[in-house]
């Protein structure tokens, strides 16, 4: 018989205030324990709501006869965890003769009016009951023991006997001779009152300086262990903004006019700008006073973006730090522009304008050429060499072609080599894309690559159609899109790989196959061997996890799943399998919160187990992958492998949707017709 299981944990390292209704007992201790515990069924499910449970202390572990019971009504949530206050049902709490002996004491609960559970054996913390007599010494209060002095002798409470009075000890003599004006006092070593290092003359506080001349005056280091902020004196209005305290920086020079020292201050003072704006702001600018009764600027502020505004008649130095810039100029093609107002020596503007504008001709990022009047016109480029594109910004195409003409031959960016070369290359170092394509005809293509090289390298490897290299985190080698509802990528190899990647690779869809199978070097014979093994298969989205684990001397496991578990699985399905000996298991209590029971025949039996589940979280959900399906009309009578049912490569789905590349390798002998074609 399955027992009602109740986990319990005293929460007893303190005690409770007590409660509304419930007088505190014997001074200020209240007789109070907290008690929290976990109610479950009979079949382990938690309980919820409001539930009976009864509480008893014993003097043993298995006497009958309790010392004392009570019974509370307590909330027990979705999890089945519930706290109580033991003593909670009486306005005295527990009594205080429970923990008045040496003897031990053992709680016992019951949920529901079942049967009690194994007995908890109390801990020392609820014995501080006991404490209440604390409040008393032999039963005199505190107060009876206080130094006497030459008061009347006390008698204890109900006795004739006077109790003896301490005799206070002699009084030590303080001095204030050590006392300075207006230092503030500090205590010396023999306790006697002298003057310290602050000062208060009534204006001012001065540490190290006897006079101090504003509210702070520190006359020595300082060493300040936090933040030092200057703020502003009050807010800002929708009229005027607030300055900040400025930081000051005072030199002393000798003015020979007036044969005086005179102070030259700096100041770092941070302004507003933009007030009664959207987009307030504020500089750190730079004053300075020399004779003038308060700082003015200087022209040199930075602003919160760390840019630096320069005061007027700044100078930069020119090679080594002799010389400053003196002269700027433009030079330009002068058959294609002319230059003026250069060059500037002072202030000035420069100006550029074209010989001959370009015309309405012109196609953004297309190549334009001049025509024999001077005209902008664009420019069919036929390069022997092939093309090369460098850009040297940011967000700026190297090469960019637009094909805006449907059809099976229209393609934004072709290269084709018939040597050894490489038809198109894209490098992007600053996180653009190495080569894009884009196709919204009904069968054009973004990018085309295709390799007719016969010769191999020197490792025996042949050359690739297309290389997508990215050298940057957020760069892509490769990015292609169709919005045409066709392949945004079609690639196909008669010999290597149709796709070749060396790094990971994600899939945000469905990914379709024919097979699979994990290929690594051999571990026995990693030069020369390869050791594969076939994906697992299943026509639902299967997940599966397994374990070993061993059953307690009652034979029973608990499993953990992660918490996650059931919000990622349905359906679970279970194998057991007992290991080491001849045992029987089973799952006496299926997944919940997370978990599941294992109980066994005998004790401690050790059992392998694997549970299966079915995905059912919300992508899973939404793209339930069809075990059966009919074809489209557009691919019925045709293969995803023609060749294994003796049809030609051009009933392939393949050759279908890209009839020229079929077409080509066809031609060139790469593919040649199975042996089954009829």
């Amino acid at each position: 018989m399955k027992l009602l299981s109740v986990i319990a944990a005293l929460l007893l390292s303190s005690f409770l205030n007590a409660q509304p209704g419930v007088p505190k007992s014997s001074g200020a201790v209240p007789r109070l324990v907290n008690f929290s515990g976990k109610a479950l069924d009979e079949q382990g499910k938690p309980m919820a709501g409001i539930t009976g449970v009864s509480f008893a202390i014993y003097k043993d572990q298995f006497e009958d006869d309790p010392l004392w019971m009570e019974t509370q009504n307590a909330m027990v949530d979705a999890e089945g965890n519930y706290t109580v206050q033991l003593g909670a049902t009486s306005v005295y709490g527990l009594p205080l003769e429970l923990f008045s002996s040496a003897g031990s004491r053992w709680l016992g609960v019951r949920v529901n009016a079942g049967r009690e559970q194994p007995r908890v054996l109390l801990l020392s913390v609820p014995y501080a009951l006991k404490a209440a007599d604390a409040q008393t010494l032999g039963g005199y209060p505190a107060s009876a023991f206080l130094l006497a002095g030459t008061r009347a002798a006390a008698s204890a409470p109900g006795s004739s006997v006077a109790m003896p009075q301490p005799v206070p000890a002699a009084a030590t003599a303080v001095t204030t001779a050590g006392g300075a004006p207006n230092a503030l006092a500090k205590f010396d070593g023999r306790s006697d009152i002298i003057g310290s290092q602050i000062f208060d003359n009534g204006t001012g506080v001065g540490i190290g300086i006897s006079k101090p001349t504003v509210k702070l005056d520190v006359n020595g280091a300082t060493t300040i262990h936090g933040p030092l902020l200057l703020p502003f004196a009050s807010p800002a209005t929708a009229t005027a903004g607030r300055v900040s305290q400025p930081q000051g920086f005072s030199a002393s020079s000798f003015n020979s006019s007036t044969a005086s020292a005179v102070a030259q201050t700096f100041q770092w003072q941070a302004e507003p700008t933009g007030n009664n704006t959207d987009a307030p702001s504020a500089n750190l600018s730079l004053l300075f006073k020399s004779v003038e009764p308060a700082p003015v600027e200087t022209g040199l502020s930075i602003s919160s973006q760390g840019i630096i505004q320069f005061a007027p008649g700044q100078t930069f130095p020119q090679g080594s730090g002799s010389g400053t810039v003196t002269s700027v100029g433009l030079s330009a093609p002068a058959a294609d522009f002319t230059v003026s107002g250069g060059p500037v020596t002072g202030s000035g503007v420069l100006g550029l304008n074209w010989v001959v504008a370009p015309t309405y001709q012109n196609i953004p990022y297309a190549i334009v050429k001049r025509d024999a009047y001077g005209n902008a016109t664009l420019n069919n480029l036929l390069a022997a060499g092939g093309i090369t594109g460098i850009a040297d910004m940011d967000a700026v195409s190297a090469i960019s072609g637009f094909n805006k003409n449907s059809g099976s031959n229209a393609v934004g960016v072709e290269g084709d080599v018939n040597g050894a070369g490489t038809g198109v290359v894209g490098f992007s170092f600053n996180g653009g894309r190495g080569v894009k394509g884009e196709a919204d005809g009904s069968s054009g293509q973004g990018v085309k690559g295709e390799s007719f090289g016969y010769t191999t390298t020197a490792d025996g490897f042949g050359p690739d159609g297309v290389d997508g290299i990215a050298h940057s985190d957020a760069g892509s080698g490769v990015a292609a899109l169709n919005t045409a509802g066709g392949d945004a990528i079609f690639a196909q190899s008669a010999y290597g790989f149709a796709g070749y990647f060396l790094g990971n690779v994600a899939v945000q869809g469905n990914l379709s196959k024919a097979g699979g199978s994990f290929k690594i070097d051999h571990p026995l014979d990693p030069a020369n061997k390869y050791l594969s093994h076939s994906f697992v298969e299943s026509p639902d989205m299967k997940n599966i996890y397994d374990g070993v684990v061993t059953t307690n001397a009652q034979g029973k496991a608990v499993v953990q799943m992660p918490e996650w578990f059931e919000a990622l699985n349905r359906d679970f399905r279970y194998q057991l399998t007992v290991m080491g000996q001849f045992a029987q298991a089973i799952v006496a209590g299926e997944m919940t919160s997370h978990s599941f029971i294992i109980l066994t025949d005998k004790p401690n039996v050790k059992v392998s187990w694997q549970v299966t589940g079915t995905r059912h979280d919300a992508w899973a959900d939404a793209h339930r992958i069809p075990v059966e399906q009919a074809k489209p009309d557009k691919e019925r009578g045709l293969y995803l492998h023609p060749e294994l049912f003796g049809a030609p490569v051009e009933k392939s789905i393949g050759a279908a949707h890209h009839p020229i590349a079929i077409r080509v390798l066809k031609q060139d002998k790469i593919l040649v017709a199975s042996p089954k074609a009829k």
